[in-house]
């Protein structure tokens, strides 16, 4: 029998509502980046599944030149209250960013504190915090015995860390959280099998392992739009650590040989100079600027609708050591439109999915590779329509948020 302050979970059992979870975190919440769709998602499963969670933001909200009217405490469209610790808009000034976050290290002291007399019914999830700030929580939850979750989404490269000093000192920062602080956690949830297998390397538990290829929310992503505009759609960040010259690289060799395709791509860095105009000067010296169209930054459902303008979804990144710890957010995004995706085979994308029977697989850093398979695309439509329906179903039993926080928060011991 359930009781009434208990709430039946889409994937079996029920919620503890005496347990409550709070989320610190470094991202943009809950809207802005990859990291806070994921977010986003997990505490919208968890608010669906009758569960508490608060959010506490150590960093205010980067997102280009954008700023948010967010106060210093709100609420999302579902109900889920998110702070912030520091300042609500992150600054371009180093010296108030130092600030700002020597602000939040204080008020997420006294928060720790002030929450000691619940810390038997509280868990701590963290995702993707500074070295002086896991310390921290780290630290309080050894010693007051609350149980802490740490989410472990990527490892960087070092290329990442690029400056001077201070750059050069966050670089060795996320060393050592990486290595050493994070395995102090109860449990840990890591967005691949890379960064599973580094903690087992390290003697953490495999029983106190999950891994979980982010989340997506397919009831969000679907679209009726049957009208094709473009013959390849790419949406992200686009870094050369994702590939696009490869791509671009991909579609002269389809237009040398006759096939002219044309090519979408949705996004631009954030926080940083624009990187469209080098872009077109690169498909300008390919012979190719007429055939590709560049969106710039733009909210998630203007995305939903340009993605759905597109025959193939291509994701077309490296093989690196980021690559392959990480799993984009925007694979899961591709399969919920139920399109065709054509990725180049990295990381766990090759573990979870099977080439020409839910996705079309390329070689990384292969520009002919990735020509060839959009030709075999262009070629075989009716067996990509099935391809697409069997990506988008194996998809869903991966990522769909409604199944995966429910097990989540079963692994982690949030429910009876």
């Amino acid at each position: 029998m359930l009781k009434d302050d208990d709430k039946m979970l889409p994937g079996g059992g029920c919620m503890d509502k005496s347990i409550k979870i709070i989320l610190i975190t470094s991202a943009n919440f809950p809207r802005g980046s990859a990291a806070a769709n994921f977010l986003n998602l997990f505490c919208k499963g968890v608010a669906f599944s009758g569960g508490q969670i608060e959010v506490f933001l150590l960093k205010g909200y980067f997102l280009a030149e954008k700023k948010t009217n967010d106060s210093r405490s709100n609420l999302t469209d579902y109900g889920v209250k998110y702070t912030y610790l520091g300042r609500i808009n992150r600054s371009s000034y180093k010296i108030i960013k130092i600030l700002s976050d020597i602000k939040a290290f204080f008020s997420l002291f006294y928060l720790l504190l002030s929450d000691c007399r619940n810390r038997k019914r509280t868990t701590i999830f963290t995702y993707n915090n500074e070295i002086q700030n896991s310390f921290l929580i780290n630290i309080y939850c050894r010693i007051t015995g609350t149980k802490l979750i740490t989410f472990v989404p990527e490892f960087y490269d070092i290329s990442e860390f690029a400056g001077g000093l201070l750059t050069k000192m966050r670089w060795y920062g996320f060393l050592l959280t990486f290595n050493y602080l994070n395995r102090l956690a109860d449990k840990l949830i890591v967005f691949s099998s890379y960064i599973r297998d580094r903690y087992l390397e390290k003697g953490f538990p495999k029983e106190m392992i999950m891994v979980q290829p982010n989340l997506t929310d397919f009831d969000f992503w679907q679209n009726e739009s049957e009208k094709v505009e473009f013959t390849l759609g790419y949406c992200g960040t686009p870094y050369k650590k994702d590939g696009l010259e490869d791509l671009l690289n991909a579609v002269s060799i389809q237009n040398n040989k006759g096939c002219k395709i044309n090519l979408l791509i949705i996004g631009d860095v954030v926080n940083e100079k624009s990187i469209i105009p080098v872009l077109q000067e690169y498909c300008e010296k390919l012979g190719i600027l007429e055939c590709v169209t560049f969106t710039g930054l733009i909210s998630v459902e203007e995305v939903k609708d340009w993605l759905g303008k597109c025959k193939v979804l291509v994701i077309t990144r490296p093989l690196t050591v980021q690559t392959m710890a990480g799993f984009p957010t925007k694979i899961g995004e591709y399969f919920a439109c139920r399109k065709i995706v054509l990725s180049t085979k990295i990381g766990d994308i090759g573990i979870y999915f099977n080439d020409k029977e839910e996705i079309v697989f390329a070689e990384p850093g292969n520009p002919d590779s990735i020509s060839k398979e959009i030709d075999w695309i262009l070629e075989n439509p009716v067996m990509c329509s099935k391809i697409a329906l069997n990506g988008y179903e194996k998809a869903k039993t991966l990522l769909d948020y409604k199944v995966k926080v429910p097990e989540i928060l079963s692994f982690t011991g949030c429910n009876k």
